[in-house]
């Protein structure tokens, strides 16, 4: 089959557009090739985060990776540990009554749906995540500020504290849950990558936590590990 030249010179153009547009894909992939294994270990993750940081807001990112590996995994984890030790060790509470409190600290997360509608239908100033945000930090360093330097506070003192902590991360986390949701329908490649990122900061978190608990438990004052949890 015979062609004209503008014909030619039309196929010639695209053939080289496509080449050009895969010539970076191509460089990356051997440029990471050639990484030592311990390296690409170290650096791929650094690249996906990267990724997900250009393709979303890397607020957004830093925002998953507090709440989920800070926020769920660590202080889930720590803050089990160390409630235990400040109700037995300072409240001087018995073990099975520490087990009824741990059923109150649950109700933050229980009414996680209710914390999920106040988002939606009260926004701040037009904002409906971020306020809240502010919310829950607010009220988390404020009730762990209390429990820190408070002395000896009464039970109910320190039961309503205990709360104040559970509810700031269950609002933190349904805000969260909330973007991700959102940013998952916007996105909808990367939805499974958000996932396998929440996954892996809440798994990562949470082993720290389980890991310095025992130890924090005797170089630290057991009041003063419940309000870093």
């Amino acid at each position: 089959m015979e062609y004209s030249n503008e014909t030619c010179d039309i196929l010639e153009h695209h053939n080289s557009n496509q080449i050009s547009s895969v010539q970076p894909i191509i460089t990356t992939a051997t440029t990471t090739s050639d990484y030592h294994p311990f390296l690409k270990l170290i650096f791929q993750p650094l690249q996906w985060l990267q990724l997900l940081s250009s393709q979303l807001r890397p607020s957004f990112v830093l925002g998953v990776i507090l709440v989920y590996g800070l926020n769920q995994g660590f202080t889930g984890s720590f803050g089990k540990v160390v409630g235990d030790y400040y109700y037995k060790d300072v409240q001087r509470v018995q073990p099975s009554a520490i087990q009824l409190y741990g059923g109150l600290f649950a109700i933050p997360w229980v009414l996680k749906p209710i914390w999920g509608l106040m988002t939606d239908v009260f926004p701040v100033k037009g904002y409906r995540r971020r306020p809240y945000f502010v919310l829950a930090g607010l009220v988390g360093a404020f009730s762990a500020a209390i429990m820190a330097l408070g002395g000896r506070l009464a039970l109910v003192a320190a039961l309503i504290c205990s709360m104040g902590i559970s509810a700031a991360a269950a609002i933190a986390d349904v805000t969260i849950d909330a973007c991700i949701a959102r940013n998952s329908i916007e996105v909808t490649a990367l939805a499974p990558d958000l996932q396998s990122l929440c996954g892996f900061c809440s798994s990562a978190g949470a082993l720290i936590g389980y890991s310095t608990s025992g130890f924090l438990a005797h170089l630290l004052g057991p009041q003063v590990r419940t309000s870093m949890a």
